[in-house]
């Protein structure tokens, strides 16, 4: 183990540390993103808190994060194919367990789509379009993201790329996982902290206010 492999290990970490969601949410409202919504800081959790382009925007820098991380560990690094895909786990660690939040991250998804995207655009724009079909008939974003998943496999299998296998599969695990690891917390938010969609953007209940509906997963 080289000092330039874990030089490129610590970058991708860091970098994907970057806590983009937590930032715009205390920017626009001066809320925590990990006590509100859904408890988790994630571009999605922004969409409700803060507003859709807010969401929109998150998304996409952390999507950027994972594009970025590839081109710095080919570019940059001059990493080996099993280096980019530890860099592509270390990138959507750092988002999940950021060090600059105290580990309260999101699930990563948005950064590991934008990772796979720079290895495998045509398999990886086939399970986002996936993705959003299959949302767009259920509204469950869990069952959206397994079809996507398993969508970019598929074509990663067709178009022989071991490589970008090995990388999603390993980005479903590690997301899976993290879905685990967060389920509690997420419930215990949602419990405590109530939130409504009011125009634009989703803002907490008082504390006198009741709801009947569940947290989305």
């Amino acid at each position: 183990m080289t000092l330039s492999f874990l030089g490129l290990l610590l970058f991708a970490y860091l970098f994907g540390s970057i806590p983009f969601s937590g930032l715009i949410a205390r920017w626009r409202t001066g809320q925590d993103l990990y006590e509100v919504g859904e408890g988790n800081v994630g571009a999605r959790n922004v969409w409700h808190i803060v507003g859709p382009s807010w969401g929109v925007l998150a998304g996409l820098l952390d999507a950027l994060k994972g594009c970025l991380c590839y081109l710095a560990s080919t570019l940059l690094f001059h990493a080996p194919p099993p280096a980019v895909v530890m860099a592509g786990i270390a990138v959507a660690l750092g988002h999940q367990f950021p060090i600059f939040t105290r580990g309260r991250g999101g699930k990563g998804l948005s950064t590991m789509a934008g990772f796979l995207l720079v290895i495998a655009p045509f398999p990886t724009l086939i399970g986002l379009g996936t993705l959003g079909v299959v949302y767009a008939m259920t509204r469950d974003p869990e069952l959206s993201a397994i079809y996507g998943s398993v969508a970019i496999v598929v074509c990663s299998l067709l178009s022989r790329q071991p490589e970008v296998i090995v990388q999603s599969l390993g980005f479903g695990v590690q997301a899976g996982l993290k879905k685990l690891l967060d389920r509690s917390h997420e419930r215990l938010v949602w419990s405590h902290r109530p939130w409504r969609e009011t125009g634009r953007a989703v803002s907490a209940l008082t504390p006198n206010e009741e709801t009947t509906e569940e947290p989305s997963s």
